[in-house]
């Protein structure tokens, strides 16, 4: 632990005890569209697997959010999208070398969802990543095994006739404990706690999925540096914020999901 602050005396810290994954992680959204993109060289961006409710339309559209240009020069990336107005999208992608003269020696494919806008910000889409990466992964390797995205969707397809649930976090099995030490001779006051210290206190109930877009704010302020403030106060203003980059995209995704103004 730091050293003590003022006179103050160091805070001990006990953190809870491992947990198995299923345990911890949180549930995962309904999603409303669940589909497989190949890239043909001579076709282009081909859906080829699909999975929707009825009157969601995926055609000339999700393929073209799910494999922006430039993606090509990377391995593996991770897409944010918004389609219709009323869902997020989400898309793993992976490119992956094989033998295939006809396929010019890579095999680029994105695996998506979509998810309702009414299950929180981008439809908290980002608990679906784990899983679509690894269902890329293995179609990448082998593209018979669509049997993969069957049982995806029997899990996770949006039923017509369920209401809808509100999204539990699964909680911890016990928070953050602080033991403050015995207080120095002649000190006749003590904190348990400074503001600065209360970062760490996580209430039960609270815990980030893997791809959670919190993970990247560290890499937000790094990246920006003083800008940061004025970029907020656009955010806030709702003013329009654009952001170039080159492939991969996942990072800035998670950049624009940090800005996006309260409704």
């Amino acid at each position: 632990m730091a050293a003590s602050r003022r006179g103050q005396p160091p805070l001990s810290v006990r953190l809870p005890p491992p947990t198995s994954p299923a345990a911890v992680l949180p549930d995962l959204p309904p999603v409303s569209a669940l589909f497989l993109i190949d890239f043909d060289v001579k076709a282009g961006y081909t859906i080829t697997w699909k999975r929707s409710v009825p009157g969601l339309e995926l055609e000339g559209a999700v393929e073209y959010k799910s494999l922006p240009s430039g993606l090509h020069t990377v391995s593996d990336d991770l897409i944010y999208f918004v389609h219709d107005g009323g869902h997020a999208g989400l898309s793993a992608f992976v490119n992956t070398p094989t033998d295939e003269e006809e396929t010019r020696h890579a095999r680029m494919i994105a695996v998506g969802v979509l998810v309702p806008l009414s299950y929180g910000r981008l439809g908290r889409a980002w608990r679906h990543a784990e899983g679509l990466k690894e269902i890329a992964a293995k179609l990448a390797a082998d593209r018979t095994q669509t049997q993969l995205l069957v049982e995806y969707w029997d899990q996770n397809g949006l039923s017509e006739s369920a209401a809808q649930q509100p999204l539990k976090d699964a909680p911890l099995e016990s928070p953050l404990f602080f033991k403050p030490s015995r207080p120095a001779p002649g000190k006749a006051h003590i904190r348990n706690r400074s503001a600065s210290d209360g970062t760490a206190l996580i209430p039960p109930g609270h815990r980030l999925s893997p791809f959670h877009p919190a993970w990247s704010l560290t890499a937000l302020l790094d990246t920006f540096g003083p800008l940061i403030f004025p970029i907020h106060r656009a955010a806030l203003l709702r003013k329009r914020i654009l952001i170039s980059c080159h492939a991969p995209v996942h990072e800035i995704c998670n950049f624009g999901k940090h800005h996006r103004p309260p409704s």
